[in-house]
């Protein structure tokens, strides 16, 4: 899934640069379009982040268009790994990419779960989607 990200003013640093801390929260945009575009939930999101990385490959500087690919890269019984690219959409340089492996999470018990049956059905059709 490819998603067109417009950086705001607050995103950039002094020196006119996305700042680091920022590709986080694309990352957090782009899993609530994923999320939506595999289940359909537009409000209810039963998991927690577990983990995060970001790889820094090239600036992105004032004005400079950026896309976000998103894609899923392994479901696990508990757990699934979103992965990530974010590219200068003008010619497809890699500014940053990463991954977040996030947990199914029953809110009221407060522990996580296994992933139900339908969303991993919907995550495993993503990953064969790719091959």
């Amino acid at each position: 899934m490819r998603i067109l990200i417009d950086p705001r003013y607050s995103d950039y640093d002094t020196r006119g640069h996305v700042n680091n801390a920022v590709y986080l929260t694309y990352f957090e945009i782009g899993r609530h379009h994923a999320w939506r575009a595999l289940t359909g939930l537009a409000e209810d999101y039963p998991f927690i982040m577990l983990e995060s990385s970001v790889r820094y490959v090239s600036q992105a500087k004032w004005g400079v268009p950026l896309a976000m690919d998103i894609t899923v890269a392994e479901v696990r019984t508990k757990a699934w790994v979103w992965a990530y690219r974010i590219v200068d959409s003008r010619d497809e340089r890699l500014v940053a990419e990463g991954r977040t492996v996030q947990v199914m999470f029953d809110y009221d018990a407060q522990r996580s779960v296994p992933i139900p049956a339908h969303i991993r059905e919907q995550l495993t059709r993503a990953i064969e989607a790719r091959e």
